[in-house]
């Protein structure tokens, strides 16, 4: 094949974009591919239908399916020529037709008539020529990365196929009226042995959509082919350093004429300068007669006569004499030239060698499969005792995920410090003292922070550093089981979102509620340094 040949754009393609391609390919070139068809395959299902069709419905429709491997020949033939620029009409299909016979045709109605991609492998038989080891390892080449495209193309081939004949049949049943598509119809699908006009009917549809999916069938084939080559030739690449090559050429034709005719002006130049000087007589000729003129003077001396077979030895025998060629050097190497049992000995001692090595080795192989199995066993025991003892194992990994999580609290939410030890000692008194002097927003402060860290402390509440007020209130409704806090911390997150970011002032008296109410939060908390130093006073005391 050559590439420069080709009428499409040669470049790697998708498998996809390729059976596009060969769709696209079929509709330009549709007249000469039906033509072909028609002369060819339309023959031969003639004489089968004729034959066999009155007596032998079943026999005539599996004959014109099993011989597809013969007339997927002609579409490929046609195609194979049209894409490479060639010439072709029907007549030439016709005359190629006996060719089809010594493509591997024994091969594809036998061994690969079931093979699913058969049009993406038979370009190999019939245009490449290849049979047996050949075609294997051809095929394998080109199927390695192609993930199996063909079968797909196949797949969905043979069902657009079956779907285009039982089409063909309801639209021809369709143009009859009620009670005859009716009857047909059950003379078709129900009727064991339908009358002939039915059975040529059913024929004639099945011919018309095989001839449509079959080229449509071969041409994807040929194109999945084509792509294959490229991506595994680089066709593409080669096609562009041919380019470069003959830009190259025309390129250096040009410089190269231009040349010649510097050249040829120079030297007409010359000639024209040098033809005065021509016209007066040469020194030489006035000093030598023209008859004492011989041929050495102007032409370089002739090679000497060859020599007589007779002294052809004693004149390379005299040549060899010369210094040039009469050298000799000598050259010296190591052999061993000890006793043969000695040497025999040695050898007995490798193979010795050979043989512990070997046994070591085989030692070596049984200790890894034992080693190995109890690999195995360990593992397997361990599966075992971990299903075994489960339940136990979730209690301490949760005891050890609740531990990790107390060393983790959050110090910090949105700016506010909800550390025990940063609250007083009388949180509702605190906050009672600065709403009486006005500081209304530190007083929310307060007691938002101290109802934070009771729930984080005592509910275990699990608050990330970077929770939002929603935040919050959304995992105080999931963990608080008392509706009377969670309606607290509601109307407590409510009053600090209007104070700290909506900036506006609440009345005393709903201020005054929140710490009265507090009590249901504000009476657990106590700073742990506090308990620590009474309980040590209390045992000192003690």
């Amino acid at each position: 094949m050559n590439p420069e040949a080709l009428t499409l754009e040669v470049r790697p393609r998708s498998p996809w974009e390729a059976m596009d391609l060969s769709v696209r390919l079929c509709m330009q070139h549709w007249r000469i591919l039906l033509s072909g068809w028609l002369v060819t395959v339309l023959p031969i299902f003639v004489i089968i239908s004729l034959l066999l069709l009155e007596t032998h419905p079943y026999w005539a429709f599996i004959l014109v399916w099993y011989l597809k491997p013969l007339y997927d020949r002609v579409p490929l033939f046609i195609l194979s020529r049209l894409i490479f620029s060639e010439p072709l009409n029907w007549r030439d299909v016709l005359k190629a037709v006996p060719g089809f016979f010594n493509t591997g045709l024994l091969s594809s109605l036998t061994l690969y008539r079931l093979d699913m991609g058969r049009a993406f492998a038979l370009p190999t038989v019939q245009l490449e020529g290849l049979r047996g080891k050949q075609r294997t390892r051809r095929m394998s080449a080109l199927r390695r990365g192609a993930k199996n495209r063909e079968v797909l193309l196949f797949i969905l081939c043979i069902h657009l196929e079956s779907f285009l004949s039982w089409g063909l049949i309801g639209m021809i049943l369709l143009l009859f009226p009620t009670d005859l598509a009716i009857k047909g119809a059950e003379l078709v699908l129900v009727n064991d042995e339908p009358p002939l006009w039915v059975n040529a009917l059913t024929m004639i549809m099945y011919f018309l959509a095989m001839m449509v999916m079959e080229i449509l069938y071969v041409a994807g084939g040929f194109m999945l082919y084509l792509n294959r080559r490229t991506i595994l030739e680089g066709w593409d690449i080669e096609l562009t350093f041919r380019r470069l090559q003959r830009k190259y050429q025309q390129k250096h034709s040009r410089q190269k004429n231009r040349l010649s005719a510097a050249r040829a002006a120079a030297a007409v130049l010359l000639f024209c300068l040098i033809l005065p000087l021509g016209i007066s007589e040469p020194l030489n000729a006035a000093e030598v007669p023209y008859d004492d003129l011989r041929y050495e003077l102007i032409l370089p001396p002739l090679a000497e006569q060859k020599t007589d077979p007779e002294k052809s030895t004693e004149v390379i025998q005299a040549v060899m004499q010369e210094p040039v060629f009469n050298r000799y050097k000598t050259i010296s190497q190591l052999k061993y030239t000890g006793d043969t049992a000695k040497q025999k000995n040695s050898e007995d001692y490798s193979d010795f060698i050979r043989s512990v090595a070997k046994f070591f080795e085989m030692i070596g192989q049984v200790l890894a499969r034992l080693f190995e199995a109890g690999l195995w066993i360990l593992l397997l025991i361990l599966a075992l005792l971990i299903i075994k003892y489960w339940s136990r194992l979730k209690i301490a990994f949760n005891g050890f995920k609740k531990t990790h999580t107390e060393n983790k609290l959050p110090e910090t939410l949105f700016g506010l410090d909800i550390r025990e030890q940063s609250l007083p000692d009388d949180i509702r008194a605190e906050a009672m003292k600065l709403i009486q002097s006005r500081q209304y927003r530190a007083a929310l402060a307060l007691l938002y922070r101290a109802s934070l860290a009771y729930l984080v402390r005592h509910h275990a509440l699990e608050l990330q550093p970077g929770a939002t007020e929603g935040d919050c209130v959304q995992a105080v409704q999931q963990h608080l089981s008392s509706q009377q806090q969670i309606s607290y911390f509601m109307d407590l997150t409510r009053a600090w979102q209007l104070t700290a970011y909506a900036h506006r002032t609440l009345p005393e008296a709903q201020l005054k509620k929140l710490v009265t109410d507090g009590a249901v939060f504000y009476e657990h908390l106590k700073p742990e340094s506090d308990n620590s130093s009474d309980e040590s006073g209390d045992q000192g005391h003690g």
